[in-house]
């Protein structure tokens, strides 16, 4: 088994025996996507933990101190901890800061901690962080990060910057497994508590139109399967991964792929959710239940979310279902940022807070609120939804790699617009990048591209230009003109001749950046289409052609964009130390769009599914 697979009602190893995680490496901690790599000082912690437990008192741990004499030990000044925590997360952990901040637990070189939580989205987060880290720390730079699942490390961590500054390993403090909440009496119809679906098989009852009538109940009507957006929701976002590990594992090629996701998603009634909506006829009083179930929907998100809801005392409850095929849980970490405005004192202290919050009075306000402990352990039944003595197994977490092809996928069938990739074909293009076995910059973008572009579904228009200085002719070729994937070239597929062209792409010449941009601009404006439209511009340089507009014109003609009734959005990619990237964020921002950055070239297939996934 992996590092999570374990059964969610495991029995504690018998006093004085180490338990099965123990005995695989001190306890449940982990390096999100790297599950092989284990941190010494998490392990220590871990240890550090048991003997807490075990000793009770110590240095550490005085829970018989009055307040005067914690306030005399903790001396005259104290190490401040700013804690971004996700907004479900953040009253619990509120609490627990102040029982760790007003005894000795947090007792680090004579000084004890002054803990702050902010309540923070993790989009949010990783704005701050790179606030934070542009300016070398500032009054609101965060030491930590508690987001609701350990995803959002992955999914911040697709931006280099931020990927350097959030520790790859971490302690886990609480555990909600990924389900899919059913109304109860749907999920009685579908064998619970005995047996449990498969994904198939939901989404096989989502796509047959005699929906619960299959199930011998015709009176609900069609089975309705919604989804929340998973780049809001980590719930959604691993249920997704969990989805296309099965629906797209036979998928050769990208035309299989894009059709085992369109069969996929035409099992699901919504992609963009609202769980307060899904779940509000199931506190409706007014009507039979038969009519409050014909508007109901099946809805992953997690055993905390259903323990929430059903704590409120609903008509009909909720269940937490598990699909057979696996689940991922949303582990709840707590992130150390690396960065220079961390001291040594803070992560001390830090270590200590995790220790904290998994040992005595903070693990039951953890508990009380609905999570599991680290090792998946609970005191929840089927009287509040879950099914604690069903056993279920949880997959090792999703790779980075594994987790961006599924943002990718999905987004690229969800998504309406336009996406126009601008890419600069200069000389510098030519540069090999050892690390990426000698290729050249360019041979990563076109791979890059070749993967990606293929995907959309014709909701999106897709086309593709590139660009270096020309003396005799304009600095920027169409290679496939904006317009639907499906479409026709002659007698030729487009996707088809993209790939045939961007196989043949070849660098030369100098950067002809500002004119191309201004031509770009009008271009999707002109092919604009309802939905997110946006330019995808990857540049290596700066602007070498001296007879071209200059910037003033450039920011002139982009200013529009980000208003009226065509907006484009440009997201920009500079490759490279060498990339104007100043110049390329100041095209992204006036555009309302988004900069990355790509130092190493390595790297641009991450940052390109980034931008993509937007």
């Amino acid at each position: 088994m992996g590092p999570y697979e374990r059964s969610l009602t495991e029995k504690p190893a018998a006093a004085g025996a180490p338990s099965a995680t123990e005995r695989r490496g001190g306890g449940r901690h982990r390096a999100p996507g790297r599950a092989s790599r284990r941190s010494v000082r998490l392990v220590v912690l871990g240890l550090v933990a048991a003997l807490v437990v075990g000793l009770g008192a110590f240095a550490l741990l005085r829970p018989d101190d009055d307040g005067a004499d914690a306030a005399l030990a903790c001396g005259p000044t104290r190490v401040p901890l700013t804690v971004a925590a996700s907004p479900s997360l953040a009253p619990v952990l509120a609490k627990a800061a102040a029982d760790f901040d007003s005894g000795t637990e947090s007792l680090v070189d004579g000084r004890c901690t002054t803990t702050k939580v902010v309540a923070t989205e993790p989009e949010a987060f990783g704005d701050t962080l790179r606030t934070a880290l542009e300016a070398g720390g500032g009054a609101n730079a965060p030491t930590a990060w508690m987001p609701d699942a350990s995803i959002w490390s992955e999914v911040l961590s697709r931006r280099p910057e931020l990927a350097k500054a959030l520790s790859p390993s971490f302690p886990v403090v609480a555990v909600s497994p990924v389900v899919v909440a059913a109304p109860r009496p749907m999920a009685e119809a579908l064998g619970w508590p005995v047996t449990q679906p498969s994904w198939a098989q939901l989404l096989e009852l989502g796509r047959n139109p005699a929906g619960w009538a299959t199930r011998g109940h015709a009176d609900w009507g069609r089975a309705r399967i919604s989804w929340q957006d998973p780049l809001t929701d980590a719930a959604s976002l691993s249920a997704m991964v969990s989805l296309t590990d099965g629906v797209v594992s036979q998928a050769d090629t990208a035309d299989a792929t894009r059709r085992s996701l369109l069969q996929a998603q035409s099992a699901l009634a919504t992609l963009h959710a609202d769980a307060e909506k899904v779940f509000a006829p199931l506190r409706d009083t007014t009507k039979p239940v038969a009519e409050v179930l014909r508007s109901a929907s099946l809805l992953p998100t997690t055993e905390h979310a259903v323990r929430t809801f059903n704590a409120s005392s609903p008509r009909v409850p909720l269940v937490a279902l598990y699909p057979t095929d696996g689940i991922y849980p949303n582990e709840v970490p707590l992130i150390t940022v690396r960065a220079g405005w961390v001291t040594p004192q803070q992560q001390a202290a830090l270590d200590r807070f995790a220790v904290f919050i998994v040992s005595g009075q903070a693990a039951g306000q953890f508990a009380a609120a609905g999570w599991r402990t680290p090792r998946l352990e609970t005191e929840s039944d089927i009287t509040d939804g879950a099914v604690a003595s069903e056993p279920r197994y949880t997959p090792a977490g999703p790779s980075s790699w594994k987790l961006a092809r599924a943002l990718q996928g999905w987004t690229a069938v969800d998504r309406q617009g336009s996406v126009m990739v601008v890419l600069d074909t200069s000389g510098s293009m030519n540069e090999r990048v050892a690390a990426a076995g000698n290729a050249t910059r360019l041979d990563l973008a076109k791979q890059a591209i070749s993967a990606s572009l293929p995907l959309f579904s014709d909701r999106t228009n897709v086309g593709l230009w590139t660009f270096s200085r020309n003396d005799n002719r304009a600095d920027y070729t169409s290679v496939l003109d904006l317009g639907p994937p499906s479409r026709t070239i002659g007698a030729t597929p487009a996707m088809q001749v993209l790939q045939k062209s961007v196989a043949g792409l070849r660098a030369d010449g100098a950067t002809g950046l500002y004119d191309t941009v201004i031509a770009a601009a009008d271009t999707a404006q002109r092919s604009w289409r309802p939905g997110d439209n946006t330019i995808i511009l990857i540049s290596d340089g700066k602007n070498e052609d001296p007879g071209s507009a200059t910037l003033e014109q450039v920011l002139g003609r982009l200013r529009p964009l980000a208003g009226g009734d065509r907006p484009v959005r440009i997201l920009s990619i500079a490759l490279g130390g060498a990339a104007d990237a100043a110049t390329l964020r100041t095209f992204a921002d006036v555009t309302r769009g988004e900069a990355y950055v790509a130092r190493q070239a390595e790297d641009l297939d991450k940052v390109f599914l980034a931008a993509l996934t937007d």
